[in-house]
């Protein structure tokens, strides 16, 4: 990382986990933290290794009775509010399954993955269904994927790659999946002065700000996002980015179709041969699109270096406007977009023995 760092701290724990025996006093040393701000996305990241233990989800504490309520109560009120009774779900990083037996109790059908052999087994022992597994390069599929919901809780952040992470767990569910990510608030760290808040193990430390913008960018929508658990929690839902809906553009060019033939067709039936004024990017896809090629004589643009060229693709003649005092042009479609009203009252004035029609967006009206 380049720049002067953030924040810079001396002989620090190498870890929240590793404890020397005391024999190990005279040549276990500690490490620099080196904190420092992304100046483009206000990330703020640890430049140390992770922890060898990262993959892994390491819960010292117990979990005391009222987190069990908060949690419960929290994944109802999820499960309720996203209907996501009978669906499937999976927490990322699930540790020994202590928030997979919560999940449950609140009516989910969940799975979880963790890569600690040890903890997988703790959880099997526990009747939880958990898949060892890291989603890295060469395991990125999850066994039973595609699920409708997931959860990762406080494993985010111990991640050197979040973004790549956080996009092969989108890549597990389906298009229409939430989700729920939590991280350590950084923003109430900042506000409270928690000098002491900042450890090897965490790399990444998100404001409200940083873990939207991280979500955004990896696939996610965030539906919501606020600080639980005394301030120390940023809780956020999250869905799956979905690809725009793009069944009504078919709909709407079969429409359109439909109605310049039924004017081309009129011309034709009255002998008149037709010309479309407007060679921009959209008059270019209509000549394409709708089926225009063969029926319309040439392209009107006022533009000169457009002016004896064809038209791509189509490939039809394109032609200065004054080709219609030649009076061989009897009905023009004007394709101009915002121009076209101005081009309907050039014709109206200069050209008023031709037919004159406007593509819309809905079709041809007469102008």
């Amino acid at each position: 990382m380049g720049g002067e760092p953030l924040l810079e701290y001396r002989n620090m724990p190498k870890s929240a986990q590793f404890f020397p025996a005391p024999e190990e006093a005279e040549t276990e040393q500690g490490v620099d933290l080196r904190l420092f701000v992304c100046p483009y996305c206000g990330m703020m990241q640890l430049d140390g290794a992770p922890v060898p233990y990262y993959r892994e989800v390491i819960r010292a504490t117990r979990v005391s009775p009222e987190m069990r309520a908060f949690r419960v109560q929290q994944f109802r009120d999820w499960i309720a509010r996203y209907h996501l009774e009978g669906k499937r779900i999976i927490e990322i990083g699930c540790g020994g399954g202590e928030f997979l037996s919560m999940m449950e109790e609140a009516g989910a059908d969940v799975q979880g993955i963790e890569y600690s052999e040890t903890l997988v087994r703790q959880a099997a022992a526990e009747g939880l269904r958990v898949h060892q597994q890291f989603l890295e390069e060469g395991a990125e599929e999850i066994p039973g994927a595609p699920y409708d919901a997931f959860y990762i809780l406080s494993f985010l952040e111990h991640n050197p790659d979040p973004c790549a992470y956080l996009r092969r767990i989108a890549r597990n569910l389906t298009d229409d999946a939430v989700g729920i990510v939590e991280v350590p608030d950084v923003d109430m760290v900042l506000r409270e002065h928690l000098y002491s808040e900042f450890i090897q193990d965490h790399l990444l430390y998100f404001t409200e700000d940083t873990l939207r913008r991280t979500l955004e960018h990896c696939g996610f929508e965030v539906l919501a996002c606020s600080s639980i658990w005394h301030g120390y929690v940023l809780s956020a839902e999250v869905r799956k980015r979905r690809a725009p809906d793009v069944s009504g553009f078919l709909a709407q060019q079969d429409r359109v179709t439909k109605s310049v033939d039924a004017f081309l067709s009129e011309m034709e039936g009255r002998g008149l041969r037709t010309a479309v004024w407007g060679a921009g990017h959209a008059a270019l896809a209509d000549l394409s699109l709708l089926g225009m090629v063969g029926r319309i004589d040439v392209v009107l643009d006022s533009a000169d270096f457009k002016q004896n060229k064809l038209t791509p693709a189509t490939h039809i003649p394109i032609v200065a406007p004054s080709v219609l005092r030649e009076g061989k042009i009897g009905a023009v479609l004007v394709m101009a977009g915002s121009y076209s009203s101005e081009i309907v009252r050039l014709l109206e004035e200069q050209y008023p023995h031709v037919v004159r029609a406007v593509l819309e967006h809905d079709g041809v009206r007469r102008a």
